[in-house]
């Protein structure tokens, strides 16, 4: 199976979800929206999010857009035995180079490596110590 070559991290896709965002990531958002993709990761966070929040409008409307807007149109791809190796390898990296770096991103950063793709994210910083032990691409739209 080919993947589109963006894997979109939360912060992307919750950017795009409001009233009005911020127009660099609207553009590009836009312009590449056929090459895009979540990884179930990604997936989890958005929904985990919008399930913690108070029963309303404000709830139903997000729902409504994750699964109408987001789920129905990109693929949701997912952390299979390749990026499980994959991450293990990055984890021990980071673990021999005395680098502590959150367990989701450890796993977005495996699905995108494992996949060929390029991770979009806001927090480029997070990912600069993956970055440093594997082939991780990185891309901020803001």
């Amino acid at each position: 199976m080919i993947h589109p070559y963006n894997l979109l991290d939360t912060n992307i896709i919750s950017e795009v979800l409001k009233t009005k965002p911020d127009e660099h990531v609207r553009k590009n958002f836009l312009k590449y929206e056929n090459l895009c993709a979540l990884p179930a990761t990604t997936w989890n966070e958005l929904l985990f999010g919008v399930q913690s929040m108070a029963m309303g409008k404000k709830h139903d409307f997000l729902l409504d857009k994750l699964v109408n807007s987001i789920q129905s149109r990109y693929d949701i791809i997912h952390y299979d035995n390749h990026a499980a190796w994959i991450q293990a390898d990055i984890r021990a990296r980071l673990k021999e180079a005395g680098k502590t770096v959150d367990f989701q991103d450890t796993q977005i950063a495996a699905i995108a490596v494992a996949n060929g793709m390029i991770l979009v994210t806001r927090n480029v910083k997070r990912f600069e110590p993956i970055q440093a032990v594997s082939p991780l691409l990185v891309e901020n739209w803001f």
